[in-house]
């Protein structure tokens, strides 16, 4: 009779073997040898014996028939397929712990929890508006919120860690992902209360040449307005000497130095709204191509829970007209 076992390599029969035999531990494990580099040094940094730790991640390299670490005179290093390995292995532990904070919401009260991530511009605007609406309509839903950029974002929305982003439109959306444009955005030009220009019911952009200007870093959208608006003109502002995204700063650097700053009008009118910023009356050219992606919200194309659901509904109505 022909021999119809599986290779041990099939995928199949790693997947149920570790299903059967794997730890949770042993995950643990892996991201601390990545992060610590040493046997010695992840051994105590899970709690375990250096021999313990040695022999569980024997007992894991012997469950994929292949080594996960290769030693060098330093420590340890992830092999080829440690690479492949250590990102999955982070990836079930930070959904883990997401899932134990959402069991200790629940546990200690909350009839729903809500993950949710945004960009600056949503929190600084959109989402100031809809989330206390929500929270008041909803006194059973406790929202954790995470504010990072969308490098940071989307992998936690792909990973399941975030229930729904509030962002711009990604320059590609996989399929089944779903993004609905709720707010449109535009560049605007501010300055701190009292400025000179301040009041004026219109400024030229020639006026600004000798103004130091504070931007964000290079590759975000603000920036790159920056650049094509001032590209081929024959004088050029200066640069404050630091870029930043964070308010705090450019807001001491507008009031002390006189500069102004180009930021997205969904942060800058939060500013106006708060009487630590204005918007000067200068006219930006607004074509296509150079305009901000307005904000919308990003999940995965699964079906709104009720948090999510009420959450959108807010959303669209905080946008306006």
């Amino acid at each position: 009779m022909a021999n119809t076992a599986q290779p041990a390599t099939d995928p199949g029969v790693l997947f149920n073997r570790l299903l059967a035999r794997g730890r949770l531990r042993h995950l643990q494990l892996i991201a601390a040898l990545a992060d610590a580099g040493s046997v010695q040094r992840a051994a105590a940094a899970v709690g375990m014996s250096q021999p313990a730790a040695t022999q569980a991640l024997a007992d894991l390299e012997d469950l994929l028939e292949a080594p996960l670490f290769e030693r060098h005179n330093r420590g340890v290093r992830p092999t080829a397929l440690g690479d492949v390995v250590v990102p999955v292995a982070r990836n079930v532990l930070q959904a883990l712990r997401a899932a134990t904070e959402t069991l200790s919401a629940l546990q200690a009260g909350a009839q729903a929890f809500l993950r949710l991530g945004c960009i600056p511009a949503a929190a600084s605007g959109l989402l100031a508006r809809a989330l206390p609406a929500l929270l008041q309509a909803q006194p059973g839903l406790q929202v954790e919120l995470i504010e990072e950029n969308m490098v940071h974002l989307l992998p936690e929305l792909a990973a399941g860690r975030l229930d729904a982003v509030v962002c711009r439109r990604p320059q590609d959306v996989p399929a089944p992902w779903q993004f609905e444009l709720l707010q449109s955005d535009a560049p605007a030009v501010v300055a701190a209360p009292g400025h000179p220009l301040a009041g004026l019911r219109s400024v030229a952009l020639g006026r600004l040449v000798g103004l130091p200007w504070v931007l964000p870093p290079r590759g975000m959208g603000v920036r790159d307005y920056y650049d094509r608006l001032w590209a081929g003109h024959a004088q050029q502002p200066v640069l404050y000497p630091m870029a930043t995204t964070a308010l705090p700063v450019v807001l001491e650097a507008l009031r002390s130095t006189g500069a102004v700053s180009l930021m997205p009008q969904s942060i800058a009118q939060a500013l106006v709204d708060t009487g630590v910023a204005v918007v000067l009356a200068v006219k930006l050219p607004q074509a296509l191509e150079s305009s901000l992606q307005g904000l919308g919200l990003l999940t995965t194309g699964l079906a709104d829970g009720p948090a999510l659901a009420a959450l959108r509904t807010r959303l669209r109505a905080a946008s306006g007209p």
